[in-house]
This record gives C-alpha cells, structure tokens and sequence, in this order.
C-alpha cells in the first residue's frame, strides 16, 4: 500500500498537457535550456560582428548608411603605412607577451609544484599581478616608466650604470618593449596557474618512474613497459 501511495501521489503532481511532455523529453528540455544563451550570445556577439563585416564593404559613416564597395577598404589599408606598422606592432606584441609569459609561467608552475618551507606565501606573491586591478597596475608602470623619477631609472643611476635619464614611452622601441614587458608581468600568473593546474593532475607515480628505473638497475624501456 504504501507504494500505491507514492506513485498516486507522484502522478497527481506531474505536469500534464504539453509542458509535460517537454519536461519529460531530455532532447526538448535541454534545447529550452540552451535557448536563451544562444539568443542573447546571437543579440550581443553574432549581430555585431555580422553588422561590423557587412560594414567593412561598404563607405559608410556615421549618421550616413553608405553604398557598398566591395574590397575597396582593405585594398585602402593595404596600401596604408600607418595600418601596416599597426599590424607589426600588433603581432610583434602579441608574440613576445604570449612566448615570455608562456615560458616564464611554466617555470614558475614548476617551482610552485615542489614541496618546500613557505610554498603557500609563494603563491600567494604569484597571484599579485593577477589580483590587483588594471588601473592601479597602470598607473604604477606609468610611474616606473617616467622619464624623470622612474624607479628603474633611480636604480641604474645609483648603481653607476647610466648617467642620464631615459624616456621609456618616448622611443618607439622603448615603447614597445615597455607595453610588452607590463603585459608579461600581468599575465604571468595566468599562465602560471594553468600550468600549475596541469601539473598536479600528473600521477606522483610518473614522476617517480625514472629513478625507481635506476635504483632497480633495469633499463627505462623495460620499466615503462610494465
């Protein structure tokens, strides 16, 4: 009887009708589900960015709807020097911030994946960059890149390697290795805790295989392969 009793009282709460059966159909209630993400993913990102391509053949301004023309603004842009230095710089920075950050976070994630006395401060310090907002880190390189009380500057003068003062943002090269290094100090800590993350996911006993190889005397392929 009491089981009688729970499936009665299961059915007289199950919806009926079509909403019933939605919710009943796995396929039709994740499509609902989903729905309203694509929808506003289709308003705020697909309509965009299909809106700034169809622009991007046509002439037109603002307030104006202009006519198309085909692929006359990327033949302008081409043959445009100021795009093309754009574009150098561009790559040259997304390359060397993504190469360095790369390299110098996987260092790190390798030293913070070791056991050792304040691991936990460590990290902490690691995620400094990361942590503190974009406009206070801005305005901190812009005063460490000052050509007159630049912390980097005070530093060299004192330590009798310059003589001068440099201007950090004034020179194009400076500029840039400037911008690119700041960005390597923010991002470092996100490609550090990815790393990381990876890192310790990899079994102890992998780790360990290669000297329990020597110890036992018996070769690595033999090892492996057990």
């Amino acid at each position: 009887m009491p089981s009688v009793q729970v499936t009665t009282a299961a059915r007289v709460v199950r919806p009926a009708g079509l909403v019933g059966r939605v919710l009943e159909n796995h396929h039709a209630l994740g499509v609902m589900m989903v729905t309203p993400a694509l929808l506003i993913l289709a308003i705020f990102l697909a309509y965009p960015f299909g809106l700034g391509v169809w622009l991007s053949f046509t002439n037109a301004t603002i307030g104006q709807a202009g006519r198309f023309v085909g692929l006359g603004n990327f033949r302008y842009l081409l043959g445009d020097s100021v795009f093309r230095v754009v574009v150098l710089n561009t790559t040259l920075y997304a390359a060397a911030a993504v190469v360095c950050k790369l390299v110098l976070g996987f260092l790190l994630a390798l030293l913070v994946n070791r056991e050792f006395r304040g691991k936990r401060i460590v990290r902490a310090i690691m995620l400094l960059p990361w942590i503190v907002p974009t406009s206070l880190s801005a305005l901190v390189f812009y005063w460490i890149y000052d050509p007159t009380f630049s912390i980097i500057t005070w530093a060299l003068r004192r330590i009798g390697l310059l003589h001068g003062f440099i201007n950090y943002l004034g020179d194009p090269n400076l500029a840039r290795a400037s911008l690119i290094a700041a960005n390597i100090w923010r991002g470092i800590p996100f490609f550090a805790i990815g790393l990381l993350a990876g890192l310790q996911t990899v079994s102890p006993t992998l780790l360990t295989a290669p000297a329990h190889g020597r110890n036992s005397g018996s070769s690595p392929g033999r090892y492996c392969c057990r």
